[in-house]
């Protein structure tokens, strides 16, 4: 699909993979600092626990990768037909499968590690977890529950933020000014009140990606100031953390939400960033890594506890175990023909609910934030919008 869509369109996906790369070893890294008892208190392991901000990453590269191909279309026709049913059994088919497998292969293995005699930390412990927790689990609930992998309350939210994008994106091609009105709020609802959860304040995250997605489509020239502005924003983080002390490495954090923003922006305008981040083992790993996303904590925290092996080697065993899963379990759901059916399936299914419900199972969008555009090159055909599962950050 990559090759039938011109250079322009492979070029972005090698360094898009390249991020979710990036997200997903630095989580690997904050993972194998949690998890290591003699990693004491101090600036090293500081450090490493930053490394849970890569699930910042992935938020604003969701976002991206959403509205990517819809935003295309729409710079190159000036409007766009959303099909929601099709959006839906997209999401449905590239998360559910992976996420229901990862659930049943994570607890046959902590079952396992148990009868052999090794110990299970309390957190990763499969006796914590109620057939009510798993059922919540399995239904994307994440209302104070025992995950049978901690890492998993970022698909709840993504899940929630799969419903709401249809209307944060006509909100973006509508109203500019009502886009950043409504990411204000929620900024100012997760710093100033509990409202929302997680939801509200990890939401700017998202919202920053279709701002990216919408710059990169204009081609601007914008790679000196964002990395300037990516390093000014961990400044910031860094800067706001005393005001986070419960938690100062979760994704309600402003300033590494747009340190995020900005580190993609420089990905896709600096050459010699966008060549590092397209170079083949990054890619190979940003395309396992929803998989190695769904896994690696679970490995790390039994290595770690049972063994005397380096935390290194502990991560890069997490890393491997995440790509022969990619393999194994996420790559047939990924391809045709079953994608294709199951999709087949799925669509039908969700345009009669939403007709039920009184939702309209289309949504024609055209592009009045920015006045007019030039058209892209390779203009893109229906079936190149198929890219959305290709782009998609699914990970957290």
């Amino acid at each position: 699909m990559a090759a039938s869509s011109g250079g322009y369109l492979s070029r972005r996906i090698a360094y898009i993979d390249g991020l979710r790369a990036v997200a997903v070893l630095s989580v690997v890294v904050f993972h194998v600092a949690h998890w290591d008892a003699k990693l004491g208190p101090g600036v090293l392991q500081h450090a490493f626990i930053e490394g849970a901000h890569g699930v910042d990453l992935f938020f604003v590269l969701s976002g991206f990768c959403l509205s990517y191909p819809v935003l295309r279309t729409m710079h190159a026709r000036r409007t766009a037909l959303f099909d929601i049913a099709g959006y839906a059994a997209r999401r449905v088919v590239r998360i559910v499968p992976p996420y229901y497998l990862a659930i049943l292969v994570i607890a046959c293995g902590l079952l396992i590690i148990d009868h052999a005699g090794w110990r299970i930390p309390e957190e990763l412990s499969v006796a914590r977890v109620t057939w009510f927790n798993m059922a919540k689990q399995v239904l994307f609930a994440d209302r104070r529950p025992e995950f049978l992998n901690p890492s998993f309350w970022t698909l709840a939210v993504e899940w929630r933020w799969y419903f709401i994008f249809p209307l944060v994106l006509v909100l973006w091609t509508r109203s500019m000014r009502a886009f950043i009105f409504v990411a204000a709020c929620c900024v100012i609802a997760g710093a100033a009140t509990r409202a929302g959860g997680f939801d509200l304040p990890i939401l700017p995250a998202f919202m920053l990606g279709i701002v990216a997605a919408e710059i990169e489509l204009q081609q601007r020239p914008v790679g000196r100031v964002a990395v300037l502005m990516c390093i000014l924003a961990v400044c910031l983080g860094l800067f706001l953390e005393p005001y986070y002390a419960v938690g100062y490495f979760l994704q309600q954090q402003p300033g590494w939400q747009l340190a995020a923003f900005f580190f993609v922006l420089a990905a896709g305008s600096v050459p010699s960033l966008r060549a590092a981040l397209s170079v083949r083992p990054l890619v190979w790993i940003g395309v396992a890594s929803y998989s190695i996303y769904l896994i690696h904590e679970p490995v790390i925290g039994a290595l770690e506890y049972n063994t005397q092996i380096p935390p290194a080697l502990a991560g890069a065993v997490a890393v491997i175990a995440g790509v022969a899963f990619w393999a194994i379990f996420e790559r047939p759901f990924m391809k045709n023909p079953l994608k294709g059916r199951l999709i087949a399936i799925i669509s039908p299914l969700v345009a009669r609910f939403a007709t039920l419900v009184g939702v309209p199972s289309s949504i024609q969008l055209s592009l009045t934030t920015g006045g007019d555009k030039p058209k892209l090159p390779d203009q893109p055909s229906s079936k190149e919008m198929q890219t959305e599962t290709l782009l998609h950050i699914s990970g957290a």
